[in-house]
């Protein structure tokens, strides 16, 4: 066991990062897990949020990403991700508007809207994430 994760979060688009890490905190759909050096190999599904990590002689890192895949074998972990993005990048403030304003939505849905209501559901995550909730 190295003691590291090589950890790389790619979109489409790019490859966003790329680099060694300590700790890995992601967005599960089952809840937030951890994953440290030598972890069982695994697959998970990820949802909207912010995928934390910790490299040495740094301090937490934070990418929000908008769902997707992790893969985990070898002290490697790909986080696979239609988009994300830093807090940097990220108006905070429009972002809690955009939260308030789709959680009121959702709110005022008739219970056979499941297609909408899960689809507002992603938005409000993303939302959310964005938002530094």
């Amino acid at each position: 066991m190295s003691g590291k994760l090589q950890l790389r979060i790619i979109t489409p688009a790019k490859l966003v990062f790329e680099g060694e890490a300590e700790e890995i905190v992601a967005p599960g759909e089952m809840g937030e897990f951890g994953i440290l050096p030598g972890h069982v190999p695994f697959i998970s599904t990820l949802c909207p949020g912010r995928l934390r990590f910790r490299a040495e002689g740094s301090g937490e890192s934070v990418f929000i990403i908008h769902g997707g895949l992790a893969d985990v074998k070898d002290d490697t972990v790909s986080i696979l991700t239609d988009l994300s993005e830093t807090p940097e990048e990220v108006d905070s403030s429009a972002a809690k508007a955009e939260a308030e304003s789709l959680s009121k939505e959702i709110d005022g849905l008739a219970d056979t809207a499941i297609e909408t209501r899960t689809e507002l559901e992603k938005k409000l995550k993303i939302a959310r994430a964005r938002a530094g909730e």
